[in-house]
């Protein structure tokens, strides 16, 4: 194993949205060297990343198999496997994603505040969200207008045909309308705030790092996979990583880990972090005790329905965007918090193609590949996955179950959720255009039991992607916070996570906003006044 002769002030292990951001922060302190490592692809030219990364409308990199995805394995419900979705690219799943940023609402932040995280409540968050972004439609003290990340919505004269009559469906049922969806009004249905510019999908990588590359202290490298951090002592001092094939060490002062809801957890316990018993099993010396590591995992569990529509319209695979969509508030019982619900409509674009040939026979009505389809989404699910190390092999993927439907309270709140779809495309302006819901008939939505198996049928096969709380946050007195609000970890120095893995809840909202937000958020906490004595819990001697 050889050993790099220089030594960072700061590494950074991933980068996605959330690393992309603190590299680019951090280094802002020309006295401070920053080294960015990704385990994808890290061109240094944006001419480089290619189409299927580009284009906002093109989402074939989201699809298990493509070469910008790790596709890894993972259960949605106890004994369904699914592949999910992580971008490998620099950019992370920022990179893959449909251009979707919206924030996290007010009352998230509230409970977050509520669960002893005061550093992370709405009016500190809200301030490194404008931070960010410079917003082209809505100016004022809730928008930046000066941050890297452009954020736009298409207007109304430019809508397709059906997003308009869902729309008008949605305002007729009495839903409030939402033009800004960023905003801190009531929500409803209203157009979708996206991170394009100049037709192109703005990952962070993009608005954040590569206007900075040539800063002399920050360096960032592709195709570096790291296996694990390096402790002297109970302080971290270096990662282990792979580059084309040799084991090297890269030595830092400070390490953080923004490697993904997945990875980072994976990392802390390949580095000796993590539940004892796990880390046992798998022969891995114990440093830190730390029984929140990967034990609960939030996420967005979607169905995913075809629908028809008489209208001019054509289905591409891999493409299409969200120009409305609609959030209401449901009951949840047994909920720590509101239900919240999204219903999102994808709309393919004319005149683009993939090569893909339809299959013989024309495309299965139920198969969403090959159909107009849309998301119905649980924004507040009480089923909780987890996350536990396979194996020691850092190339192993950890253990995956979401849980999804496993509570009751949940499959009552989709109930209501396919009921609301039933009763939007029963409408006038949905029938004037001749939309329909694919194999979803009056029958299906007035018996309860019809409908629990109609819904078991549509959960996404495409995995979870919004996934967080595997490495959350939280005061010192909480045993399952794995590390305080300035992402530092618990149980040792020199070492912080800094993605959605800390977020102690999901957001009520797709979460890409919010990792950018959790990159600029920690870069301002980084050397600020958030310090918290280490954990009352158990360090473990090396030789233990």
């Amino acid at each position: 194993m050889s050993k790099t002769s220089r030594k960072y002030d700061v590494i950074v292990v991933g980068g996605g949205q959330a690393g992309s951001v603190l590299a680019a922060r951090l280094s802002e302190r020309s006295d401070r060297s920053v080294l960015l490592l990704e385990a994808g692809p890290a061109p240094a030219r944006i001419e480089d990343f290619g189409e299927a990364i580009l284009d906002p409308s093109n989402l074939e990199a989201s699809y298990a198999g493509h070469p910008a995805n790790w596709s890894l394995p993972g259960e949605s419900t106890p004994g369904t496997e699914v592949a999910i979705p992580r971008g490998k690219f620099i950019g992370g799943s920022g990179s893959i994603n449909g251009a979707y940023f919206i924030r996290a609402t007010r009352a998230d932040f509230d409970r977050w505040a509520a669960l002893g995280n005061d550093e992370w409540s709405y009016d500190k968050t809200l301030a490194s969200y404008k931070r960010g972004e410079t917003d082209l439609d809505f100016p004022g003290p809730l928008h930046g207008s000066d941050g890297p990340m452009t954020i736009r919505r298409e207007g109304a004269d430019r809508a397709p045909e059906f997003t308009s009559a869902f729309t008008r469906a949605c305002l007729d049922l009495g839903y409030p309308e939402e033009p800004d969806k960023n905003g801190d009004g009531p929500e409803g249905v209203g157009p979708l705030p996206l991170n394009i510019a100049e037709g192109r999908r703005m990952s962070a990588a993009i608005s954040h790092l590569m206007p900075n590359l040539g800063r002399p202290n920050l360096e960032v490298r592709g195709g570096v996979f790291v296996r694990r951090v390096i402790f002297a002592g109970r302080r971290a001092v270096g990662v282990e990583a792979e580059i084309d094939g040799a084991s090297v060490v890269l030595r830092g002062d400070e390490i953080v880990l923004s490697a993904g809801v997945l990875r980072s957890p994976q990392l802390l316990m390949l580095s000796g972090i993590g539940p004892a018993e796990q880390l046992r099993r798998h022969g891995i010396e114990v440093l830190v005790d730390a029984p929140g590591v990967g034990a609960e995992m939030y996420d967005h569990p979607d169905l995913v329905v075809s629908y028809a529509i008489d209208a001019p319209t054509v289905c591409i695979p891999g493409r299409g965007i969200v120009t409305s969509l609609l959030h209401w508030k449901v009951q949840n019982p047994g909920g720590d918090s509101d239900g919240s619900v999204e219903i999102m409509p994808f709309v393919t674009t004319p005149g683009a193609s993939t090569g893909m040939e339809p299959p013989a026979g024309g495309p299965d009505p139920d198969d969403p590949l090959w159909n107009p389809f849309l998301f119905m989404r649980l924004m507040q699910q009480n089923s909780r996955g987890r996350l536990t190390l396979a194996s020691a092999d850092p190339h192993h993927t950890p253990g995956l179950v979401c849980n999804f439907l496993t509570e009751g309270s949940d499959m009552r709140q989709y109930r209501e959720v396919v009921r609301v779809l039933h009763e939007i495309f029963e409408s006038g302006p949905m029938r004037a255009v001749g939309a329909r819901v694919m194999g979803l008939g009056r029958g299906d939505v007035t018996s309860d039991e019809a409908l629990d198996g109609w819904i078991r049928a549509h959960l996404s096969p495409f995995g979870p992607g919004h996934a967080t709380s595997t490495c959350r946050m939280g005061p010192d007195d909480d045993a399952f916070a794995v590390v305080s609000q300035d992402g530092r970890v618990r149980g040792v120095e020199g070492l912080r996570v800094a993605d959605t893995s800390i977020f102690p809840r999901v957001p009520s909202r797709g979460t890409s906003a919010s990792a950018v937000m959790a990159g600029q958020r920690i870069s301002e906490l980084f050397d600020g006044p958030v310090v918290e004595p280490l954990s009352h819990r158990k360090v473990h001697a090396a030789s233990e």
